[in-house]
């Protein structure tokens, strides 16, 4: 019996497996757009219904593309706003290449696009900015 007390605990230990907890890495866009967004290249974070109702009035759009924003449930998501800053032209667009989520700190990959060069643009100013939702976390991180 004592012979076989060591194998029957390896056994048992084998057979324990300590379930990995999952995180949400799901992200979707609202609404990009090339013109409206900030001049300087950055980020802003929204938690709550009622800055985001600001946001989205702040962003002064036709009414036909409210329906773009839907309702967002801010016990399971955040809103972010990504913005690539002023352009000299078209051409210019940022979006979300992937979020992961580790241990609730959520790490934003942006993906940042300009023309290539010698490529046909428009010779406007633009402002490239991206609305997504993403998972809530306690720290969020926009490489």
């Amino acid at each position: 019996m004592i012979k076989f007390l060591p194998l029957l605990l390896i056994i048992i230990s084998c057979s324990t497996a300590i379930p990995k907890e999952e995180f949400d890495s799901s992200f979707s866009v609202i609404y990009k757009s090339e013109i409206g967004g900030a001049d300087k290249a950055g980020h802003i974070l929204i938690q709550d219904n009622e800055t985001y109702i600001k946001f989205i009035e702040s962003l002064k759009l036709d009414e036909s593309k409210y329906a773009n924003f839907l309702k967002v449930d801010f016990k399971k998501k955040d809103v972010l706003v990504l913005y690539q800053g002023q352009k000299t032209s078209g051409g210019y667009s940022i979006d979300i290449e992937s979020v992961l989520n580790e241990n609730h700190t959520i790490f934003i990959k942006k993906k940042e696009t300009e023309p290539k060069k010698g490529e046909m643009t428009t010779s406007v100013i633009t402002s490239p900015y991206c609305i997504s939702l993403i998972p809530k976390g306690k720290k969020i991180i926009v490489e």
